[in-house]
Order: C-alpha cells, then sequence, then structure tokens
C-alpha cells in the first residue's frame, strides 16, 4: 500500500509546483509574446499583464497545441481572442485544433474569399461552437482593462485582390511604451502604405517568414523596429528568409530571431523594458 502511495505524492508536489510556478510566472503584471515554432507557418501567442490569452493564426497542423499546452496556465482552458490575419492553411489549418480544444470568446479575421475544405470546415466549427465572428478592417480596436489595445491597421473595408496575402490583418499592439506590429503575409506595397503613431515598434514580425514580398528598403525606413521575428520552418522550400531580406536586416542594425534555427521565441515587456526569456 505504502509503495503504491508514494508515487500518487509525487505526482500530487509535481502538479502544486507546476501550479505554483505557472502561477507565479504568469501573473506578475507582465505581457507576454511567444512566437511557436510551428514550421513553415504562423501562430504567435499573447496572453496579458490582466490574465487574457490571445492567438494569431494556428499554423499548418497540430503544433500550435504545444505551444499553447507549454505557455498556458494548465487549468486555463479559454482563449479570449482568436485573430486569423487572412484564411490560408499555413495561418487557420491549425486553428481547427485549437477549436475543438479550447472554449473561444471570438474569432476575428478578414472578409478575403476563400473556398478551400480546412476553410470551410474552420467556418462550420466557428457556427457550431456559436463563437462570435467578426471581420475586421482599418480602425477597429480591442481596448482590455490592464491597458492593453490592438488597432487594425489593415485591410480596408471593401478591399479586393486576387491574392488573400494581401488581406492580411496588420494589427498594432500597444503596452504602455511597448509595441508590437503583426503583419501575417502583408506585401511590402501595403505595408509601407501605413501610417503608424509610434516612433518606434519593439518588436516587428515579418511578414510572409522573411520573404523578398514582405519588406523592402523603405519598410525599416518608416518603421524603426528594435526587433524582427522570422516564423520559417527549417530548410523549407521557399527558402526563407530571403537574403536580400536578412541583408536589409542587417544594414539597418535590426536584431532578429529566426524559428527555424531558433525554436520558439518568447518575449516578455513590462510596458518599459522588453527582453527575451528561455
Amino acid at each position: 500500500m505504502k509503495r503504491a502511495i508514494i508515487p500518487v505524492l509525487i505526482s500530487v508536489v509535481a502538479l502544486v509546483f507546476m501550479f505554483s510556478y505557472q502561477t507565479g510566472a504568469l501573473s506578475d503584471k507582465k505581457l507576454f509574446v511567444v512566437f511557436c515554432d510551428v514550421g513553415q507557418s504562423d501562430a504567435i501567442y499573447i496572453r496579458t499583464s490582466g490574465n487574457v490569452d490571445i492567438l494569431i493564426d494556428g499554423g499548418r497542423g497540430n503544433q500550435v497545441l504545444e505551444c499553447l499546452s507549454s505557455n498556458m496556465p494548465l487549468w486555463d482552458r479559454e482563449i479570449e481572442l482568436v485573430f486569423a490575419t487572412h484564411p490560408d492553411a499555413d495561418h487557420i489549418a491549425g486553428l481547427i485544433a485549437v477549436l475543438n480544444s479550447y472554449k473561444i470568446g471570438s474569432f476575428n479575421s478578414v472578409a478575403a474569399p476563400k473556398n478551400t475544405k480546412v476553410y470551410e470546415e474552420l467556418r462550420k466549427l466557428i457556427e457550431n461552437y456559436k463563437i462570435p465572428y467578426k471581420n475586421l478592417s482599418i480602425g477597429d480596436k480591442f481596448k482590455l482593462s490592464d491597458g492593453v489595445s490592438i488597432e487594425t491597421k489593415w485591410p480596408e473595408k471593401g478591399f479586393t485582390s486576387k491574392d488573400t496575402n494581401d488581406y492580411s490583418l496588420v494589427q498594432h499592439l500597444k503596452f504602455g511604451e511597448f509595441d508590437l506590429l503583426l503583419t501575417g503575409d502583408i506585401s511590402f506595397q501595403i505595408l509601407n502604405s501605413l501610417k503608424f503613431d509610434s516612433e518606434s515598434i519593439e518588436v516587428l514580425k515579418l511578414p510572409h517568414h522573411g520573404s523578398k514580398t514582405g519588406v523592402d528598403s523603405l519598410t525599416f525606413e518608416k518603421i524603426k523596429a528594435s526587433i524582427a521575428i522570422i516564423s520559417a520552418g527549417k530548410n523549407n522550400s521557399y527558402h526563407h528568409p530571403h537574403p536580400s531580406v536578412l541583408s536589409l536586416l542587417k544594414k539597418y542594425n535590426i536584431e532578429y530571431k529566426r524559428t527555424d534555427l531558433e525554436g520558439e521565441i518568447k518575449i516578455v515587456t513590462d510596458g518599459r523594458t522588453t527582453k527575451m526569456v528561455n
């Protein structure tokens, strides 16, 4: 009997330790941003200082679930805000598993035409689970009680294009003096046309996995970024990030991190200072 009790006690102690650790790590009034390692895809998890969970895109497969389970508190099974930057499979396919695994407060995307099987499956899940849904456009803004704001900078209402990448949500997240610019797969022609009310951006998620279509010299002259994040798959067939993009980052003295080389990338900020964490 005693031998049987010991493993149970060890498990209980381990769970208590994990609960205490996560409670302390995730409730210190800081904003956590995690760029998940989901291969040649995008998935970004954010937990605000007020314990609001946010997911931007979900990658192509189920790797996003691993990212969420390792970064969200064990007891938390709700994601308050989900954003799909555009309906391409490498951004939304993984959201199917997310919707089947977590309670979703609201689902937000863009009015881009898409008739793929994965897109239709996702839309049916949103309807079946009765998740509030909204297509966003320029000016839409989320203001959270903990001081975090997320403003949509693109697309404009009524925009049409044959390329779904052109519809990509461009969102400016602010928390104190911290600015995060999320860009989906937008092109530099559109990105360079947008206006931002911050002189500097602490963290810039490079568009389209570091493709040469996402940024050019003008991009970095307009957007004064401190850190650039590249979400790309190891040895991907597209050869992302493009050498010309890496050259631009070096030219403008911008520090960058790559999920294909470093795996999951975590950033924490208190609204004044920002740092990478392991």
